[in-house]
């Protein structure tokens, strides 16, 4: 069975195992993480998750197990923890991901991890384990269900991050074979996430990540005690793949789950990409092509006449012209390239500032909003089948600008194969601390050097200094 073949590496992956290159890489993704995560617990969504759980509880949280929420310095129940810590990583839309498995990864990873090691006080060494075999494991189911699974209206970081969350979970727990796979099996019932959330302008996004983290601790606790679940949640007749990935012709006869568990433990975690922009992953392309173009534009983009994107299908359907709120903001291609042109890089701050300058209303006062909005009427978007030919195994975006008579008349145009922060064309860690220090300028980011070493210390000793 495909899931006792999966608990069998879980159960066995050693720290030991790790190349440097992947203990580096997971390095950076918890320091991306925390400051994603820090920066995270102050917007609307996470304050609202953390008002609903302390409403639910009643301000009952002495509890024997407990793992502190980050940036709000108090400590609560696992399950708790860990999903407003999945909330408030996810909520930036900054937080790192996978191109071939769709999937973001860390948000779900770190907050099940960070619940479970802090409460029973693991080592450094073993939190990593558990970070490693959930990016392992996330990455092979991610790319074994995409893009079927995300054409037919799924959010993977919602549905395969469940097994994600069970996956580390059951790691940290020390669970044996036979619980890992019940494990697995009780977080595949629970999988869920629509696109529909994404792209319809709700929270609903990032509960999808709380949820994901809440259902695969849970999952794991009650393995652990003896409660089962199906071992063929993944692919069996009304299981995960037929329900939620192929159509009524695929046959489960015909996928050879032999050749894709020859994958199993070839640790990929360094394909992991990190965000720079608080826009979704599809639009980056697009963000990069018209940063290049803005260097030689300069502050002359009230002289474009129009602008053409063409890209790859899924991200030309991240078409909204008239985004509404935030959310909507995040997903909207139009609006991501014409505040490129007219601001250039963008933090969260910046998008704030912005949105409180009227840049989601009907009328504002500020000229570099309106020029903002004027350039997003000027534009087109355009699938290219030429460039929807190297999707997934690229994320390409050309943007043509054509400038009036009275800047040269010209015609601008760049292309953009991979975003910054893939593998191929990666940030130094130097980028990462950068991104930290503006999403959290207040945050002494002398704590962050105990990751360098987390090895060496127990996880309470590494979350008690990081949240100092």
């Amino acid at each position: 069975m495909f899931l006792k073949n999966i608990s069998k590496f879980i159960s066995n992956y050693r720290y030991e195992q790790a190349t440097v290159e992947s203990i580096t890489t997971v390095k950076a993704a918890f320091l991306d993480f925390f400051g994603v995560t820090y920066r995270g617990a102050n917007e609307d969504a996470s304050k609202i998750a953390f008002n609903t759980v302390e409403e639910i509880f009643s301000g009952n949280l002495n509890l024997n197990l407990k793992a502190s929420v980050i940036g709000r310095n108090l400590k609560t129940d696992i399950l708790s923890a860990g999903f407003l810590n999945g909330v408030s990583a996810h909520v930036l839309e900054l937080d790192d991901g996978h191109r071939g498995a769709q999937i973001h990864l860390g948000s779900v990873i770190f907050p099940t991890a960070l619940a479970i090691s802090e409460s029973f006080d693991l080592s450094g060494k073993e939190f990593l384990e558990g970070v490693i075999v959930g990016y392992e494991v996330g990455i092979l189911l991610g790319k074994i269900v995409n893009p079927e699974h995300r054409n037919k209206g799924f959010h993977t970081t919602g549905t395969i991050g469940t097994f994600v969350a069970a996956t580390v979970a059951s790691k940290l727990l020390k669970l044996d074979d036979e619980q890992i796979m019940n494990a697995l099996g009780l977080s595949g019932t629970q999988a869920a996430g629509l696109l529909e959330s994404d792209h319809g302008g709700s929270m609903g996004k990032s509960l999808h990540v709380g949820k994901a983290v809440y259902n695969g601790i849970i999952s794991a606790f009650l393995a652990r005690n003896g409660f089962t679940g199906s071992a063929t949640i993944f692919e069996g007749k009304e299981g995960f793949l037929n329900a939620m990935v192929h159509d009524e012709n695929f046959n489960v006869d015909d996928f050879s789950f032999e050749n894709v568990l020859k994958d199993i433990g070839k640790v990929r975690v360094r394909d992991i990409y990190f965000k720079k922009y608080p826009f979704c992953r599809h639009i980056h392309s697009s963000i990069d092509t018209a940063l290049k173009l803005k260097a030689s534009i300069g502050d002359e983009y009230d002289h474009i006449e129009n602008i053409a994107v063409k890209t790859y299908d899924v991200a030309a359907e991240h078409n909204n012209f008239n985004p509404k709120n935030k959310e909507e903001l995040k997903q909207s291609l139009p609006y991501a390239v014409a505040i490129s042109l007219v601001v250039g890089e963008v933090t969260v701050d910046d998008i704030d500032q912005l949105i409180e300058y009227g840049l989601l209303d009907n009328y504002s006062t500020v000229d570099k909003v309106n020029s903002i909005k004027n350039l997003a009427n000027r534009m087109i978007i355009l699938s290219d089948d030429k460039l929807n030919e190297l999707y997934p195994n690229k994320r390409p975006s050309n943007v043509i600008i054509k400038l009036d008579k009275a800047f040269r008349n010209g015609v601008f145009q760049n292309i953009t194969l991979l975003p910054k922060g893939d593998f191929e064309n990666p940030y130094k860690l130097s980028e990462l601390i950068d991104k930290f220090k503006a999403n959290n300028p207040l945050y002494d980011i002398r704590n962050l050097t105990v990751i360098d070493s987390i090895e060496e210390y127990s996880m309470k000793y590494v979350v008690q200094k990081l949240n100092e």
